[in-house]
């Protein structure tokens, strides 16, 4: 059972919320989180390989320009890392706690994140083999979906298990929560397409995650706004 304060101005307790172990701030969860998204964001680099086999160092440009599929993955898995990860930043203002299934959902965002660079690389590294373009981009667009899939679920148990910050406005809360269920509806639709005419399924998902570069809406509060953690001592 949830409880929650009665201020919700007033200090988070420990024991605030049953059955979630002893409740804590969002510290710890963001430092590991931008762990992981640090090695998720570093690690495609290492699959761009030298070419090999030539010895013509005049050849080297052709060369160099022959591993193309490689740049694209490593390109397609950065802008969907680092596009989740902006918003990952942005949604440290909106949860104020962490709880036992809260982190738990959030580990689970985390592993599609760490994941995400495999089909990128399946996907770009298949795009000059026209015979290969419905497979990858079936694999493409659906892990595409289960991150999405994920980034749902994280919030939700976030929400419902009281760790989204209780001053904020209820519509504000209710207008997140339609977005971020819009992206997940969207994503599946893109799935369905994608093995109807991969094209179109490709298409959508590709614009839903451009989609992702338009700013969250500013946080609204039932009263006035609180100060950004640290900058106290700063008199800013």
């Amino acid at each position: 059972m949830v409880h929650h304060r009665h201020n919700p101005d007033a200090p988070a307790r420990r024991d605030e919320l049953e059955g979630e172990g002893a409740i804590r701030g969002t510290a710890r969860m963001e430092a590991f989180a931008d762990g992981v998204f640090a090695i998720s964001f570093t690690l495609p680099v290492f699959q761009i390989m030298l070419p090999s086999g030539s010895r013509d160092g005049a050849r080297l440009g052709h060369d160099l320009l022959a591993i193309w599929p490689t740049y694209l993955g490593y390109l397609l898995a950065s802008l969907v890392i680092g596009l989740y990860w902006v918003h990952h930043h942005f949604s440290g203002a909106i949860y104020r706690t962490t709880g036992h299934w809260f982190l738990l959902a959030t580990v689970l965002f985390l592993t599609m994140i760490g994941f995400i660079a495999f089909p990128a690389r399946v996907f770009a590294e298949h795009v000059p083999d026209p015979a290969a373009h419905p497979a990858a981009a079936h694999y493409w667009v659906v892990s595409l979906a289960l991150l999405s899939l994920t980034w749902l679920i994280k919030w939700t148990v976030g929400r419902l298990r009281g760790q989204v910050d209780a001053r904020l406005e209820p519509d504000y809360i209710a207008r997140l929560d339609r977005h971020y269920r819009r992206m997940f509806f969207g994503n599946f639709i893109a799935v369905a397409l994608v093995f109807m005419r991969w094209e179109i399924g490709l298409a959508l998902s590709s614009l839903l995650v451009l989609w992702l570069v338009l700013p969250p809406e500013t946080p609204r509060y039932i009263h006035k706004a609180p100060v950004v953690e640290g900058e106290e001592a700063m008199g800013i």
